[in-house]
This record gives C-alpha cells, structure tokens and sequence, in this order.
C-alpha cells in the first residue's frame, strides 16, 4: 500500500486591513487575509489506485488588540486576538479500482466541491512599523493556534492526513497614513 499527502499550498498572504488608533498606544485592527490551500494525494493498493487534488480558497479574518511602544522612528508592536477562518474549494479525483475476483479494472473520475469546517484561531504576534513619510511598513511574525485541522481526510484502508493546527506567518504590512 501507497499513500501521502504532499502540500501544494502557496507561501504568500495578501489581504487589506483596517486599523484604529487608540489612546496610550493601543489600537485595533482587522485584517481580510486570502491565501491559497492544496494537496495532492496518490492511494494505492492491491485492489486499486487513486489520486486526489485539491484547491482551496482560504479566508481568515483576525481582529486584534494592538500595542505600539512609544519610540521617535520605530514603533515596536504586540498584538494578540481572535480570527475565523473558513476555507472551500474543489477536488479532482480519480483512479481505477480491481475486481478481486475476474481481475476487471474498472476507471473513474470525479469533481466536487468542498466546504471545510470553519476554524477559530486565537492569535499573538509582534513587529514593528516604521513610517517613511505617509508611508508605513510593518513586518511581524504572528502565531495561529486553530481549534480543529480545517481540512482533514481519512481513507478508509489508508492514511490520514490534514492541515496544521499551529502556524506562523511572516507578514509585511504596506500602509498609507491618512493623516
């Protein structure tokens, strides 16, 4: 018997965000993040074989409390929150499967959609924003602990595979100061 799982998710995050400006350094800010799931999964053995793939579309929506320390040109940052996620898409599948008895191949092919469970994330990260003019830049690295593996897939004489409960993303915020 054969079977994996082999990622064919992208690396990159875009998305828009809102942020407010509070007093003594606070703010809040929520973010639309888009970034493309995928897997591939070949299945075989002595009764057949099978190759799945998926493509997803991924929405998370964090909404976090932010802290900026107050220094003159780089403003330090700590932010903590919650964030949604939902996440659909389509798989292609398709493979042949063996009568064990006259040794008859039979072929097949399917398309169909999929809407994984939503998730939940609670999310903590930090960075730093330096403003060149009305121009900010914002790197940080966040942490995403989700409450369930949004997608998930069990065979039933084979392997389980699923995404990740704990993610660390790399972000670059580019934003334009209105006032």
């Amino acid at each position: 018997m054969t079977g994996a799982a082999t990622s064919e998710s992208k690396r990159y995050v875009v998305g828009p965000d809102v942020e407010i400006g509070l007093a003594f350094g606070l703010g809040v800010q929520v973010d639309a993040l888009y970034r493309r799931e995928g897997y591939s999964s070949p299945f075989s053995n002595f009764a057949g074989s099978d190759y799945s793939q998926e493509r997803a579309n991924s929405w998370e929506f964090p909404m976090l409390l932010k802290y900026k320390f107050a220094l003159p040109l780089i403003k330090p940052f700590i932010e903590a929150g919650y964030a949604p996620r939902v996440i659909n898409g389509t798989v292609n599948n398709n493979g042949f499967s063996v009568n064990l008895q006259t040794g008859q191949r039979t072929y097949g092919q399917n398309h169909y959609g999929t809407s994984w469970d939503a998730s939940q994330g609670l999310v903590v990260g930090g960075g730093a924003q330096l403003r060149l003019g009305r121009l900010l830049v914002s790197p940080e690295v966040r942490y995403t602990h989700w409450n369930n593996q949004a997608i998930l897939v069990t065979y039933p004489d084979g392997p389980t595979f699923g995404s990740a409960q704990d993610q660390i993303d790399v972000l670059v915020g580019l934003s334009w100061k209105l006032r």
